[in-house]
């Protein structure tokens, strides 16, 4: 029996959630998950894999120095110098999401300013982008893990997509979908041609006090 079948479901369950809103795309994107007993070993998807037909086998097995654990055929995701990375620098963390969010990744390219303009934007707070690197270098791994240091959960890559780490995989995958919905919003009020309607500051403060022991 599979030691890690009840996580790999889980993976793929939010893999099928973050595929469905378009998130990630079949080749574009990737998850990693910090194994229940063994916080020095991951899994992590493979690169290659067409994404809505990915299997529990074809995830692969690694420690945090990208060692493979377990023969396979496949190859990990380009982007695991960067998940590892992470997770070497942060213990706490859990699971990470990268996902190639379309107004996200908008709202890094065009340069937009990130506004609490609902109560999901004053939670998160801030957006940090950071510029592009070579994609699975350890550079990349360098850049996203300074950028991710101390209680920082997300940060967007300007001119390539979204990382998210946290907890769980649920957390990491909710919060993604939360930065996307906001930066939606701010995206379309700027195709609109307006000045979007903030939360004031005192607002903005109360609701980040209320969810200080929540979501993020």
């Amino acid at each position: 029996m599979d030691a890690y079948a009840s996580i790999k479901k889980e993976l793929l369950e939010i893999k099928d959630d973050l595929y469905a809103k378009g998130l990630i795309t079949p080749f574009g994107g990737n998850i990693s998950v910090r194994c229940p007993d063994e916080p020095s070993r991951v899994l992590v998807t493979p690169s290659g894999v067409y994404k809505k037909y990915l299997k529990p086998e074809q995830l692969l097995y690694l420690d945090l120095q990208g060692n493979m654990l377990e023969k396979n055929a496949l190859k990990p995701t380009s982007e695991t110098p960067i998940h590892l990375a992470i997770m070497r620098a942060r213990p706490d963390v859990n699971a990470v999401v990268h996902t190639h969010p379309v107004y996200a990744t908008a709202f890094a390219i065009a340069g937009l300013e990130f506004q609490p303009i609902t109560a999901d934007a004053a939670i998160i707070g801030s957006l940090p982008i950071v510029e592009w690197t070579v994609t699975g270098s350890q550079e990349s791994g360098e850049v996203i893990s300074r950028a991710l240091a101390g209680h920082q959960n997300y940060v967007l890559i300007r001119n390539h997509g979204l990382f998210v780490c946290g907890s769980s995989l649920q957390h990491a995958a909710g919060v993604t979908d939360m930065i996307e919905a906001i930066c939606k919003g701010l995206v379309l009020c700027k195709m609109m041609g307006v000045d979007p309607r903030v939360l004031p500051p005192e607002k903005v403060a109360l609701i980040q006090e209320l969810m200080k022991s929540h979501l993020v």
